[in-house]
């Protein structure tokens, strides 16, 4: 029988091995109830027991007995309870996040065991980007990727992945929370489109004559742009009379010659290399936010996010190489 051999570092003795394995076990059966740790977490993402408690499905008074089971187990107080609210101490806060992401780990590992082979995606965007920019794309995803099934959401609101079934989002970077990872795709750069038609008609030779003319888009990007062109009066919105809040809708009405729009002039490449649409101008309007790819850290390791996070980042490149050579 060969003997097994032991290979140690000096001062690292086979009974010291012997204790570390014991003290990692130990550590290992310390772990507190998985209820615990579950009123924990949603109690600490809502700061509130009452909360908590409707969305486990249990009472406010188990949840407090769960949460003070999991306090007298590790030995620290994880909440400050007041008289009508209670608010993480430090070491709450230190632990909410990660108890959050290995939940999330937990759970994602579970649900892809059980599911069918095909993996479903749940894809929230924007409306614009949906209709100019995504779903063009999709089928070339999906040819490469025919396992993966997707159901594409749109809305301009914010999304809670802990109470919607979404697995990532297509959202300004303002929209984020620190437990988000976050993948900048386009920078928020604007400006004014119209036809040439519409241009010549209405004899729009600077940025001042936009206030004669009726204009689709986001008041804050109009402002902002005016503005920065050196236009008094930016903050006009009298030739405003329909904001839709959806900048594909807005270049539909500009493509009938009904007005200008302000948008995002990479969602509309294709307009303005065929000489459909023109940017009598060209200053661009800047801010410091982007529209961003965003999920949950913790489920940065699930597969379906990440052949989706490669796949989109890629596109997103791709786009902004091509639209960089569209001359002004």
């Amino acid at each position: 029988m060969r003997k097994r051999r032991w290979w140690v570092s000096p001062g690292l003795t086979k009974r010291n091995i012997a204790i570390c394995h014991k003290e990692c076990l130990c550590m290992r059966m310390k772990l507190p109830p998985i209820a615990a740790i579950r009123a924990f977490e949603a109690a600490a993402r809502y700061q509130s027991f009452t909360r908590a408690a409707e969305e486990l499905g249990m009472t406010q008074a188990a949840v407090s007995y769960q949460i003070k089971l999991l306090e007298d187990r590790i030995g620290v107080p994880l909440f400050v309870r007041e008289p009508r609210q209670v608010t993480l101490t430090a070491a709450g806060r230190k632990l909410s996040p990660k108890v959050t992401e290995a939940l999330d780990l937990l759970g994602s590992a579970f649900v892809e065991v059980a599911r069918k082979p095909d993996l479903h995606l749940i894809i929230s965007t924007l409306p614009t980007v949906a209709s100019t920019w995504l779903v063009p794309r999709l089928p070339s995803f999906q040819a490469a990727n025919p396992e993966v099934r997707i159901k594409l959401h749109t809305s301009n609101d914010s999304i809670d992945f802990a109470r919607e079934d979404i697995d990532v989002m297509i959202r300004g970077s303002d929209s984020v929370l620190p437990e988000h990872e976050v993948f900048s795709l386009f920078p928020m750069e604007y400006a004014p489109v119209c036809t040439a038609e519409y241009r010549e008609r209405h004899a729009i030779a600077q940025p001042a004559d936009l206030l004669k003319v009726r204009r689709f888009g986001a008041l804050s990007w109009w402002a902002h742009w005016l503005t920065g062109a050196g236009v008094e009066n930016g903050n006009d919105d009298s030739r405003m009379d329909l904001v839709i809040g959806v900048q594909s809708i807005d270049v539909g009405l500009t493509l009938q010659g009904q007005g200008v729009a302000m948008v995002m002039p990479i969602f509309f490449a294709d307009e303005l290399s065929s000489g459909r649409l023109i940017r009598p101008f060209r200053h661009s309007g800047r801010d410091n936010r982007s529209y961003s790819l965003v999920y949950p850290k913790s489920r940065r390791h699930s597969r379906k996010i990440r052949l989706v996070r490669e796949w989109i980042i890629a596109e997103a490149e791709a786009t902004r190489s091509a639209f960089a050579t569209i001359p002004v």
